[in-house]
């Protein structure tokens, strides 16, 4: 990149950032007493794929859990199907399972787990069934 397309950009950038200013920061500035400064920070970018949940893949997932014989196995299908917090995330609201913001993977995880599996197990045991 030549320095004219580095200061363009950059203008550019400047340009967005001043039209996001409030009413009240524009007049901050006019009278005078306030200025204005420069900060370079790191774009916010996801590096992780994200996969899209939709009710082919909840489905999916909920079938395979359908043929789980212990909770262990229904952590393993969702290891190896949703990725990250996100993901899980999303399923769980999926099935209106009730998580908080600053929940660990492990423990969305686990209340995915006892909401499905869990519950089948725990009923199965009651009415005395084996599978």
């Amino acid at each position: 990149m030549d320095n004219k397309s580095i200061l363009l950009k950059f203008m550019e950038e400047i340009v967005i950032e001043l039209n996001l200013l409030s009413e009240a920061d524009i007049s901050k500035l006019e009278k005078g007493g306030y200025s204005l400064s420069l900060k370079v920070v790191k774009d916010k970018k996801q590096t992780v794929n994200h996969v899209e949940i939709n009710d082919e893949i909840k489905n999916e997932i909920l079938s395979k859990f359908k043929d789980c014989k212990t909770r262990e196995e229904g952590l393993q299908i969702l290891s190896n199907n949703l990725k990250n917090k996100k993901d899980l995330t999303s399923f769980a609201k999926l099935l209106d399972v009730s998580i908080l913001k600053q929940d660990k993977v492990d423990t969305i995880k686990e209340k995915i787990i006892e909401a499905t599996i869990g519950a089948v197990l725990r009923s199965n045991a009651i009415q005395d069934k084996t599978s």
